[in-house]
């Protein structure tokens, strides 16, 4: 069960919970019902949350919107620890796997800051997408579309570079993008190559992650925190 950040009944909740929210609830009806050949308005859809522990809205942390290759948005093994120490939200929608519509799971990716922010105060510049295999491929989309909103990406064995120069191009270099595969990947060879097209395409805030003994999986909870440490301007590029 969700606790309470300072004890009291009515604080924003930490730790790991799971809450329903329509579409409608999120934008407001009217902007849903805009929205209706992507998705209903008025359907509940499930979300996996994680808030640190030690949530503080004169402290407010990112903000880490993950999109999952299955019907599960729970937090990975162990990267609870990185969330505390990175200080970030975590959020995914459940049943949002490699199965459904890529424009639904690019919605729901978009209004995610919407869902968290109803609640908790957030830092809009430390706002990340990240995804594994085929979440990772939707990641490296919508992250593009939208480099406005999320200001950088983790990319997890699953890559995609774009068909089109991105309408926010200029946005997009000033933005920090990780590529992260294994030595055992089946993704491997893709990621090294999206990855050199980023350089090419002048992105220059961009590390490519080669973890030994790797296969097609999320990375450790290690690695997946230096990679956010790069998203926070902690380390250099490539």
């Amino acid at each position: 069960a969700p606790i309470p950040a300072s004890g009291a009944a009515d604080a924003p909740a930490t730790g790991a919970f799971e809450i329903e929210r329509t579409l409608a609830e999120v934008l407001g009806e009217e902007r849903a019902a805009g929205l209706t050949a992507i998705a209903p308005p008025d359907r509940p859809v499930s979300w996996e949350v994680y808030v640190p522990s030690g949530y503080d809205p004169a402290d407010p942390p990112g903000l880490l919107v993950y999109i999952s290759p299955i019907q599960s948005g729970r937090v990975p093994q162990n990267w609870e620890r990185v969330l505390e120490s990175r200080n970030l939200i975590w959020v995914s929608e459940n049943r949002s796997g490699n199965q459904v519509h890529v424009q639904r799971r690019a919605l729901y990716a978009v209004i995610a800051p919407s869902l968290i922010s109803a609640d908790y105060r957030i830092d809009r510049s430390r706002i990340y997408l990240t995804g594994m295999s085929g979440g990772g491929k939707m990641a490296s989309m919508v992250a593009v579309d939208h480099a406005h909103l999320f200001k950088g990406a983790v990319y997890n064995c699953g890559v995609e570079f774009w068909d089109k120069k991105p309408k926010r191009l200029e946005q997009v270099k000033q933005n920090r993008y990780v590529f992260v595969t294994g030595q055992y990947d089946q993704a491997l060879r893709p990621t090294r190559r999206v990855h050199g097209r980023y350089r090419q395409a002048g992105v220059e805030n961009v590390k490519l992650m080669v973890i030994d003994g790797m296969g097609h999986e999320n990375p450790p909870w290690r690695e997946m925190e230096e990679a956010l440490a790069f998203l926070d301007g902690e380390e250099g590029d490539d």
